[in-house]
């Protein structure tokens, strides 16, 4: 079964407060460098899963792409997507990621923002991504970290100091974790970065990048709570090319 809790009305609400205040760290750590690693989109069709509300829509708009796709298993979100974001050239769809359809060789980039760790078969979601991408094609997606899925148990606080580390366990241990965020019961599935790494290879895609990023001086002046995320990794996000046919044949001497 496919949790669909965004369109619990709970959390929904507290999601799209968060998001409203840009207090989290999608804005702070995870969207710039996303952005960082994609091509010029001038010209180019983009494929977002996980969309969400739609805010990557205006961006990929903003930038020239001719065509935008947007999936997500949420009504309420892609409800609000289409209440923002209005242009022929957009297209929203409700559909989990692990059944959703997409023509082969149709797309120039695909995003997979904060989504994939909430995705049972990941090898799936994989398979199809990487159809779907034209050959030079570029994947970009973004999860929680492992260290921070591992456990799911926070911040481990003494009586004498708050923060005093982050326990990691149970790291090799992969599959379903349930935590809370604005309500309990959400659940996730916790992968090692090496089943990250080897499901998209064994897509058939090559690794572009491997980053872990960090709070920058300019958003921890802003924000000085983002120091925390200086101790441990809290996102980890991933670049791979599809490479041509001709590209992946041994030179010739």
């Amino acid at each position: 079964m496919k949790q669909n809790i965004y369109d619990n009305p709970d959390f929904f609400s507290g999601y799209m407060a968060l998001r409203e205040r840009e207090g989290g760290l999608n804005a702070a750590l995870e969207e710039p460098v996303v952005r960082r690693l994609l091509p010029t989109l001038n010209g180019l069709d983009v494929l977002d899963l996980g969309c969400g509300f739609g805010k990557f829509s205006g961006y990929c708009l903003g930038q020239g792409a001719r065509r935008y796709v947007g999936v997500d298993i949420s009504e309420k979100m892609i409800a609000e997507a289409r209440r923002h974001y209005r242009d022929e050239r957009i297209r929203f769809q409700v559909s989990a990621l692990e059944d959703a359809e997409f023509d082969a060789e149709a797309y120039d980039v695909a995003v997979a923002s904060m989504c994939l760790h909430y995705v049972e078969d990941l090898g799936r979601v994989m398979d199809k991504v990487a159809a779907a991408l034209r050959p030079g094609g570029l994947l970009v997606l973004s999860v929680e970290h492992p260290v921070c899925t591992a456990l799911l148990a926070g911040w481990h606080d003494s009586a004498q100091r708050p923060r005093l580390h982050w326990p990691v366990d149970d790291y090799f241990l992969e599959g379903r974790r349930a935590t809370t965020w604005f309500v309990d019961g959400v659940i996730k599935y916790h992968r090692t970065l090496e089943t990250y790494l080897g499901t998209a290879l064994a897509a058939g895609l090559s690794i572009a990048r491997v980053l872990e990023p960090q709070p920058t001086a300019e958003a921890l002046a802003a924000q000085p709570r983002l120091a925390e995320h200086l101790r441990r990794p809290p996102i980890l996000v991933m670049a791979f090319d599809k490479q041509s046919q001709e590209s992946k044949q041994p030179q010739g001497r």
